[in-house]
């Protein structure tokens, strides 16, 4: 009788340590941006239309996603015709590309505890709009990159297009956004976590496919604000930053989509 209560006593221990730990270590896992401290998180596909497709690194062939499917780093993504896919990230940033969009995840680190976030996307062609949150973190970069532009911003709207020649077309509706040479990386400062002064590119110099056929003519960081646009053609130095008109903004189909589900965000 006495070796019987023993037993379960036992076991209800055994029970109550498992419970005990087990949820603990599910959300350190899970507290600070899906990822854990110092780790690299994950988007998660929050919004699906028509066929999109991953390659995860290390595999070979292509898997269809779904609403749910997540994504991590240097997973390789696109969308097909008449497809559109929303992510968002850990820091709960919101990425949604439209159809025949190609793009690969090259960080998508979070630190929950501190706000500090290292997110970087390449886009190779298609369009994307992106709803960037704002972190207080000592490290705050949030980069979306194609061939011949990269561009940084802290928190706003705003949206970028890479064509078929890639040329690139970025426009803000909030906030600023940094637009720099692709051959040189930024700096940052630390206590802002923000860029300095424009520079100029220190010069031509062998880089690694895709960049190597993009023309490395000098020119320095471009800020845009609020409702201005600038294009970046294939090769040589971007056309001068623009204003664009709300009104002819509106005619696109893609951006009243956005627009939507922007606005369903916040309510």
């Amino acid at each position: 009788m006495r070796s019987a209560r023993g037993k379960n006593l036992f076991f209800l221990w055994f029970i109550l340590i498992m419970l005990f730990l087990w949820p603990r270590d599910v959300m350190s896992k899970e507290s600070n941006g899906k990822g854990g401290g110092g780790e690299e998180g994950q988007g998660k596909v929050t919004f699906l239309q028509g066929k999109c497709e991953v390659l995860a690194k290390g595999e070979t062939a292509w898997r269809l996603l779904k609403v749910g499917s997540l994504l991590s780093r240097d997973d390789e993504v696109r969308t097909r015709d008449k497809a559109r896919l929303e992510i968002r990230l850990p820091d709960r940033s919101i990425l949604r590309f439209d159809q025949r969009t190609t793009f690969k995840m090259k960080t998508v680190f979070f630190d929950a505890q501190d706000g500090s976030r290292d997110i970087k996307v390449e886009m190779t062609a298609g369009k994307t709009w992106a709803n960037v949150r704002k972190v207080f973190g000592t490290k705050k970069t949030f980069e979306l990159a194609s061939v011949n532009a990269v561009a940084g911003v802290r928190d706003t709207v705003w949206r970028m297009n890479v064509g078929l020649d890639k040329s690139t077309l970025i426009r803000v509706y909030e906030g600023t956004v940094e637009v720099y040479n692709p051959f040189v990386k930024p700096d940052y400062k630390p206590e802002e976590g923000g860029f300095k002064a424009p520079r100029e590119v220190r010069g031509p110099q062998e880089v690694a496919r895709p960049y190597e056929e993009v023309s490395k003519e000098r020119w320095e960081e471009i800020v845009l604000t609020q409702m201005m646009q600038i294009i970046v053609p294939p090769t040589g130095k971007p056309e001068k930053p623009v204003a664009f008109s709300e009104e002819d903004d509106q005619k696109e189909e893609w951006v009243r989509w956005n627009r939507q589900r922007d606005k369903e965000i916040k309510s």
